[in-house]
């Protein structure tokens, strides 16, 4: 019998995990106020930041495991590490795309690589559609991360970036984009592999510096608007797609990984929906299977051989991964 799972969160992200579960035969609902949460086997988390702790409340209450791709730090989990043991429930933290599966595919490869001298991360969302700015997932965390300051790991030493810094402008996939540093939901991955290079850089389309101070300088971010702003910049869909790349450079060699999604504008999901689901699919998979130990697990503790054959199987199933690597001296 299908597990009956709970979703927490009728987002973009929910929702897209509503329909793919519902397709593959599993018992799924949307967390209401009066929902019986003793009916329900696995948790799935997938709440604005702000609302994030609910999941985790309800896991540790009703002793169930939990799913959560909740944009939550770290420090929150842990803090509660203890609680999680005793209840004797599985809680997998940060475990959508961006942390999540790159967060996975950087330890699984830095663990077969000797010797590294530097780790840099681009993460985004663009369209073909110039000028066009997609918001393609919880706009309340988006905004949310160009408030924030971010940590870059530079020659061993943690340096605080205030938002939109290092901006660049450059080239993807043929389409112009910006880049610059921001919270990435890597830094406890940084304290595992201990380098001295780790830097990760959020990309957005061309002028979306520009566009997002225009938003906030008219006050359509500011809350008495931020509903009807949320509602006008979501309503439009073009083209678009979503990536991480990857760039692990030795002293021998660099390895180039990117992964990438990408959907028509009419498409059932978008770009970042396909890919936040690739990884908690797997996740959930094992978790069923028994594959999955008790306690609480971060995305990078999954890199193992014997985990990692579903999540590169479904990413070349769908064309969303490829590989380069090089020396030096190329």
């Amino acid at each position: 019998m299908k597990k009956k799972i709970l979703i927490f969160g009728k987002g973009r992200i929910g929702r897209a995990f509503f329909y793919l579960l519902k397709k593959k035969g599993f018992r799924v609902n949307f967390w209401k106020k009066n929902s019986n949460l003793k009916n329900y086997d696995i948790f799935l988390g997938a709440l604005p930041g702000k609302v994030g702790k609910l999941s985790l409340k309800y896991a540790l209450k009703y002793k169930k495991d939990l799913i959560d791709l909740s944009d939550l730090e770290a420090e929150i989990y842990l803090k509660k590490k203890k609680e999680i043991k005793k209840a004797k429930i599985c809680v997998l933290p940060n475990c959508g795309f961006c942390p999540g599966l790159l967060n996975f595919l950087i330890s699984f490869f830095a663990k077969k690589l000797k010797e590294i001298k530097k780790i840099e991360v681009f993460a985004g969302t663009l369209s073909p559609q110039k000028f066009f700015y997609p918001f393609l997932w919880c706009f309340e965390d988006l905004i949310l991360e160009h408030e924030l300051s971010s940590i870059q790991l530079i020659n061993g030493k943690k340096k605080r970036f205030p938002p939109f810094s290092g901006l660049k402008r450059e080239k993807f996939f043929g389409i112009l984009a910006e880049s610059y540093f921001a919270l990435s939901g890597f830094e406890q991955l940084m304290k595992k592999l201990k380098i001295k290079n780790f830097i990760f850089r959020v990309v957005r389309p061309y002028g979306f510096f520009e566009f997002y101070n225009f938003l906030k300088n008219h006050g359509f971010l500011n809350k008495e608007n931020f509903e009807k702003t949320k509602r006008i910049l979501e309503r439009k869909i073009e083209d678009n797609l979503t990536f991480g790349k990857i760039k692990i450079e030795t002293k021998k060699e660099k390895l180039s990984l990117v992964v990438k999604s990408f959907s028509k504008k009419k498409e059932k999901l978008n770009s970042m929906q396909k890919i936040s689901v690739v990884f908690p699919l797997e996740v959930l998979k094992k978790l069923i299977e028994g594959e999955i130990k008790k306690g609480l697990i971060f995305p990078e503790d999954l890199a193992k051989e014997n985990f990692s054959k579903g999540i590169f199987k479904n990413l070349r199933k769908n064309s969303l991964i490829s590989f380069r690597l090089t020396s030096q001296e190329d």
